[in-house]
């Protein structure tokens, strides 16, 4: 019979994966209408919604109200990307249907007066950005070819159009990324990247002039070096116009292709935007704007750039060029494609559409106004998603800070559910990155979703944003390069001290858990210290020698983070989980994914082997077949979920006075590591979990060695 906490966190994963996700929100350029691609459960659709008159500025005919049931057996499975023409009509898509080959990527131009679609042309690959230029005549697709290996941010699978070859091949040059430009009143298709480059992402609004970042490596570990370039498409060569100090994202070109902008941060890239002239090569540094996801030209102002990006655990938006450059923060989280905060804008720069997601708010779709009486109160424009439900009416998240043992201000959040009085148990949720966030939402995804399944189940979860973290500046992100595990993992154990000081947190029931990086910090927590008396590893690097020679980002991210050289291996071997010691033993539930090519499954058999042969403390691996570095499939998360639960409340039972630790959390310090500081990580946040059926259970190796 299971626990009355075990129904509950089965229930609110349940109720998790039901919820229907807006990855996007775009407003035609009238601003009379709302395209938005949402990931539910089954698959991905395209939601059109009207704008209320009062925000538009007048009457409008509602568009078809939803693109759900296909209406033929051979229409598209999934709907995404869209991007409205001039006409205010015509809504270019990506449409993706099995076929008897395998997956089908087609370009897609609805109607959406009539309702009625069109193939425009075939794609050659996965599309993962769809570009329209301003006049409507062309399209430009970045396309990963089949095979190209994915990050984390993106499972951490391989792309696969067809069926996984046999046996698989990996050579240099496999699995590019590259443009092609599309004629779509021809419906002609040519490719127009530069020849032997891999583009990581892209800007264009027409012509034969776009920027872009690229590199010469495919794999993921090559978006880690990537430079800024000028690309000319008709002669499919690239300039290098910015060689950055980190990494580069989310760039923006101006309406006459003369100025450029990118961001320049660490990793997953939120960072501080750099605007380029593309003549004479100058770059300059935008001055007092941090944590930028999203950057846009200001079509109506020369020089003027919005921005949206991260605030702390929330988010912002702004316009430089003006004296006030925030236009608005609050403490939610607005979504864009990357699950990072962007906005689309209409044509006069006066409606701005995004994706809202708060504490006790399901994600939706919201337009607001820029300008005058109103501007900046999001007014939702879909319903996906009923206004609450039930398993999570009683989740409650709060803003908490507190200082680190060197003084610094660290920031996160603490999920609680009812009333009551007393310390509880405490579960504290790492997220990866390290330069990814908790930010405020409805319910926190990363970590195998378990922060609101927790709290309902009685649990105090402490989501902290150690220094690496994303929302408080580049410093901050920075601030791990050279010391990972050091500082940061010293941040994680204060916030456990500040909560026990306060009386909320119970010092005999604490638990870590972390994902990816964060699974990094939870294992070095685990070997390390005595503060905690369950842990929880999942998709974590824990070997960061092998990490090094075996992940698709393996050479990039631990150079970027300057964890240690190959060819001196004794850094990287005195960072590992797999050979660190200092604490008595923490029992520890490992679980990872048989496909993640991020942090390859080997590392946890690692961690797993190293713990089994100490011998100090229980410790289980569960590998889910099929799954990556996030996990999708519904019966995997909700059955990782329940052994999750169940370790926990086998190993923060109370027990016997006498038996309690002689330490508590404060007392037992990590053993030092020298280093300076260090930023991004394996991974981000969760993509939308469709729920699917239960499969082959994982394997798993308990105690024995064996399987069971």
């Amino acid at each position: 019979m299971p626990s009355t906490a075990a129904t509950l966190v089965r229930q609110v994963r349940e109720a998790m994966l039901r919820l229907v996700h807006p990855v996007e929100a775009r407003i035609s350029p009238d601003g009379r209408s709302v395209a938005v691609a949402a990931s539910g459960p089954e698959r991905a659709e395209l939601v059109l919604a009207p704008v209320p008159a009062g925000l538009s500025g007048g009457s409008t005919d509602a568009p078809p109200p939803v693109l759900r049931a296909p209406a033929r057996p051979d229409a598209p499975t999934d709907r995404h990307s869209p991007r409205w023409l001039p006409d205010s009509r015509t809504l270019l898509h990506i449409a993706e249907h099995e076929g008897p080959s395998g997956t089908e990527v087609c370009l897609a131009a609805l109607d959406t007066v009539s309702g009625t679609v069109r193939t425009v042309v075939r794609a050659p690959g996965a599309v993962e950005e769809l570009l329209v230029s301003d006049d409507g005549g062309q399209a430009l697709l970045l396309c990963a070819a089949d095979g190209a290996e994915q990050d984390g941010m993106h499972l951490g699978l391989p792309v696969r159009l067809g069926a996984v070859p046999a046996p698989e091949r990996f050579a240099p040059g496999t699995g590019r990324r590259s443009l092609h430009l599309v004629d779509l009143a021809e419906g002609r298709l040519r490719e127009a990247g530069p020849a032997g480059l891999t583009v990581w992402n892209v800007a264009w609004r027409g012509g034969p002039t776009a920027v872009a970042t690229v590199g010469e490596d495919t794999l993921p570990a090559g978006y880690y070096g990537a430079r800024f370039a000028a690309l000319d498409l008709e002669a499919r060569t690239a300039r290098t116009v910015y060689t950055p100090h980190g990494q580069l994202g989310a760039p923006a070109l101006t309406a006459d292709g003369r100025s450029a902008a990118v961001c320049e941060g660490i990793s997953i890239v939120a960072g501080r935007p750099v605007v380029a002239d593309l003549a004479t090569g100058n770059t300059t540094v935008v001055a007092g704007v941090e944590d930028a996801t999203w950057l846009r030209f200001d079509d109506t102002s020369p020089g003027a750039l919005w921005f949206a990006g991260w605030d702390g655990t929330g988010s912002r938006v702004g316009r430089t060029g003006r004296s006030e450059t925030v236009r608005w923060s609050g403490p939610v989280t607005l979504g864009g494609a990357g699950y990072q905060p962007g906005l689309s804008l209409s044509r006069d720069g006066l409606l701005a559409a995004t994706v809202l997601d708060a504490p006790g708010r399901p994600p939706e779709a919201v337009v607001t106004r820029t300008e005058g009486p109103g501007a900046w109160n999001w007014t939702p424009v879909t319903v996906l998603n009923a206004p609450g439900a039930p398993e999570l009416a009683g989740v409650r998240t709060e803003q908490t800070h507190w200082s680190a043992p060197d003084g610094r201000t660290v920031q996160g959040l603490v999920l609680s559910h009812g009333g009551g009085t007393g310390p509880r148990p405490l579960a504290v949720l790492v997220h990866g990155g390290p330069a990814w966030l908790w930010s405020a939402g409805y319910a926190p995804g990363d970590v195998l979703g378990l922060a609101p399944a927790l709290a309902a189940a009685g649990y105090l979860v402490l989501l902290p944003n150690p220094r690496g973290s994303n929302g408080r500046g580049l410093e901050h992100a920075r601030a791990v390069v050279g010391d990972v595990g050091g500082a940061d993992l010293d941040d994680v154990l204060s916030g456990v001290r500040h909560l026990i000081d306060a009386g909320l947190a119970d010092p005999d029931r604490t638990a870590v858990l972390g994902h990816s990086y964060g699974g990094f910090l939870a294992a070095q927590a685990a070997a390390r210290t005595d503060v905690f008396r369950a842990a929880v590893v999942v998709s974590a690097p824990t070997d960061w020698l092998s990490f090094t020679h075996t992940s698709n980002i393996g050479g990039g991210y631990d150079r970027t983070y300057a964890i240690g050289d190959p060819d001196a291996p004794q850094e990287l071997i005195r960072r590992s989980p797999v050979f660190a010691r200092g604490g008595s033993g923490t029992p520890t539930l490992i679980v990872h994914g048989s496909a993640d090519r991020v942090t390859p499954v080997g590392q946890a058999h690692e961690l797993y082997r190293s713990l089994l042969r100490a011998g100090r403390a229980p410790v289980e691996l569960y590998v889910y077949p099929g799954e990556g570095h996030e996990f999708t499939d519904g019966g995997h998360l909700l059955d990782a979920a329940a052994r999750v639960e169940q370790w926990l409340a086998t190993h923060l039972a109370p027990r016997p006075a006498a038996a309690h630790p002689t330490a508590v959390p404060g007392d037992a310090s990590p053993e030092p590591i020298p280093g300076t500081a260090s930023p991004a990580g394996p991974d981000g946040d969760t993509p939308p979990e469709p729920s699917g059926p239960a499969i082959p259970r994982p394997v798993s190796a308990g105690p024995d060695g064996g399987t069971r």
